[in-house]
């Protein structure tokens, strides 16, 4: 691989915010209509950003705005805690920094609870690009997203890598036709088993940062004058 750029998917891959996620929704599922759901169930419904999941499969649809803001407030309250790996995520995008490689996000994740995460969790400034869920048409599994952060960072598909821990991610990359890495470094991910399968498989972000240190595209030595 000659790699160039670097996309992230958010929850599961950049950060362990699932758990928060998964509380909100519980907790306005509960509220609003008296049910419990599972983890299993709320992945199911994964896809649209939560304003839309919300609106599509809330039952009670007269409380529908009320719901919303009770899930975005839930889950800026789940980031009131220890983030598992958010140092070792840190360092990794420092790293990535000093080699010159391009970052970006490509989530399902609304753009208003992508932006609290990343300010929340300190890691806002190190991305040339983020596509959240509002600026497709069509969420993962489609390659849409992807496209429009080849197309803003004018990489050719052969450039990029795709880093994702649910199986929308691995099959989104296929299909944009880059290569794809499934991420599984956190305790709570999406997906253990790919029907789609990654190129590569790290459980272990220092394993990912010598990979990419192997495999960037290293740029050419000013000749000595």
């Amino acid at each position: 691989m000659q790699i160039k750029t670097i996309l992230f998917d958010f929850d599961g891959t950049l950060a362990d915010t699932l758990p928060a996620s998964f509380d909100a929704f519980k907790y306005v599922f509960k509220k609003y209509d008296g049910k419990e759901v599972s983890i299993e169930e709320i992945i199911r419904l994964f896809g649209p950003i939560e304003d839309e999941l919300l609106r599509k499969h809330l039952e009670n649809k007269g409380k529908l705005d009320q719901a919303i803001e009770d899930y975005y407030e839930q889950y800026e309250k789940g980031h009131d805690r220890e983030f598992e790996g958010l140092e070792k995520i840190q360092q990794m995008l420092d790293r990535f920094a000093e080699m010159d490689v391009n970052l970006g996000i490509v989530t399902g994740k609304s753009r208003r609870a992508l932006t609290f995460s990343l300010e929340s969790l300190g890691i806002y400034d190190y991305f040339d690009v983020t596509i959240a869920g509002d600026d497709v048409k069509k969420p993962k599994p489609d390659k849409e997203g992807i496209e429009k952060c080849l197309k803003l960072l004018q990489n050719k598909p052969s450039e990029v890598l795709f880093v994702g821990d649910s199986e929308s991610d691995i099959t989104a990359g296929a299909s944009a036709g880059v290569k794809t890495a499934a991420a599984q470094w956190f305790s709570t991910v999406q997906t253990t088993e790919f029907k789609t399968t990654p190129d590569v498989l790290f459980t272990s972000i220092p394993d990912f940062c010598e990979f990419i240190e192997e495999n960037r595209v290293k740029k050419r030595e000013k000749k000595a004058l």
